[in-house]
């Protein structure tokens, strides 16, 4: 086996959950089996733990890039990745290298296969086990679906985040915001503090309930826009002033210089792809990966009238309803994503014409794209959004 095979072997493993989103019964009991078989790295790490709704790639990244900018050897587990498998797992701005990949695969193959391990249980170890290996000082882990019952949720943090809560997963984490909120408090863990973004007053007193359950002490973020940043969008200055707050209780003293430059610098130290990433200038076009109602309506909020809207879309419970909140002013070009799991197009267009839209549809992203650009002028906005499966051939 090399690297590529590994890679391709890596990449017949269902990810958290069967191929059909079915039979697929969410516990931990594999996890914590593979990560003895590896003499427990996860505890062995100083973990930063996020999770929530949407922003916590931004998050890790922003922490990350603060981290290291005082002097900090840092670990960052992020999903999904948009090129390379290896944006995964990062220390600093450097992809996990490939020989490690391929050792851990070589060395554990048998033993995932005998306890049926998803692609992100593998990949949360894998993660784990380098960190160790190369002694980073802090490890930043995002969650990846909910996070009472994700993978990640087997470490003992020295911090909790928790972004938002919005709707997204609802077949796995429920069809109320109270019900997604508790799924995602379940990464509080006793006696170690946590931070929250969310705003929503009831969905804070479910948060507070669950932290005093625990002992933990709960801190709410407020926006500050003191500090320029390379990165743009609406999420950008929430997510900034939350990795303020988490590393801020944290108490590491970082001085305000290097505050400024990992602020600054998110994307050069982080290498992070597809937030709110403008890409070009005339016509403006830009790449992001939100996916869900709740960051699509903000998005769209961002957008001047009569822009353009590059879509697709994954197969989800209640999915099809970002297409009611669609704005009719904007014109919008459909598209399948690469993933087994896309939204039909015809899906999309049933939909689409019973909400009056103008659109038209395409058979990939590329010619998409292509179409959107042609119809605009140089002042135009071209959004391209709904998944991050779009963006691989993209980059």
């Amino acid at each position: 086996m090399n690297y590529e095979e590994s890679i391709e072997w890596l990449n017949t493993i269902p990810l958290s959950f069967d191929r059909n989103n079915k039979n697929y019964e969410f516990k931990l009991d594999g996890i914590k089996a593979f990560l003895s078989h590896l003499d427990n790295p996860h505890s062995k790490l100083k973990i930063i733990h996020v999770g929530g709704t949407n922003g916590k790639g931004s998050t890790c990244s922003v922490i990350s890039s603060i981290l290291q900018e005082s002097g900090y050897e840092i670990g960052a587990f992020t999903s999904p990745h948009i090129k390379d498998y290896r944006e995964r797992i990062r220390i600093g701005k450097n992809f996990i290298e490939k020989n490690f990949i391929l050792e851990f695969i070589r060395n554990n193959n048998l033993k995932i296969e005998e306890l049926g391990l998803t692609y992100f249980e593998i990949s949360f170890a894998m993660a784990v086990d380098y960190f160790v290996t190369k002694k980073v000082d802090y490890a930043i882990l995002e969650v990846g679906l909910g996070g009472r019952l994700d993978a990640t949720n087997v470490v003992d943090p020295v911090t909790s985040v928790i972004t938002n809560i919005g709707y997204d997963h609802k077949e796995f984490l429920g069809n109320s915001l109270e019900e997604i909120a508790m799924e995602k408090a379940g990464i509080i863990k006793y006696n170690v503090p946590v931070v929250v973004g969310e705003e929503k007053e009831k969905l804070q007193d479910l948060i507070k309930i669950e932290a005093n359950k625990k002992s933990a002490s709960i801190y709410f973020s407020r926006l500050n826009k003191e500090y320029k940043s390379d990165m743009s969008g609406p999420f950008i200055q929430k997510n900034i002033s939350l990795a303020l707050k988490a590393l801020d209780i944290l108490k590491l003293g970082i001085a305000k210089k290097d505050i400024q430059k990992g602020i600054l610098n998110i994307k050069e130290n982080t290498k992070i792809y597809g937030r709110w990433d403008l890409v070009r200038i005339k016509p403006k076009i830009i790449f992001d990966t939100g996916h869900n109602i709740s960051a699509l309506k903000i998005s769209l909020s961002e957008l001047k009238d009569y822009s353009k809207v590059v879509f697709g879309t994954l197969e989800k419970k209640d999915q099809i309803d970002i297409i009611k909140i669609l704005p009719t002013n904007f014109r919008y070009y459909f598209c399948p994503v690469k993933s087994d799991r896309s939204m039909s197009v015809y899906k999309i267009d049933n939909e689409a014409s019973k909400m009056g839209l103008k659109y038209t549809i395409h058979e990939n992203i590329n010619d998409a794209l292509n179409i959107a650009i042609k119809d605009s002028d140089e002042n135009d906005t071209v959004l391209v959004t709904g998944s991050t499966f779009l963006f691989s051939d993209l980059y």
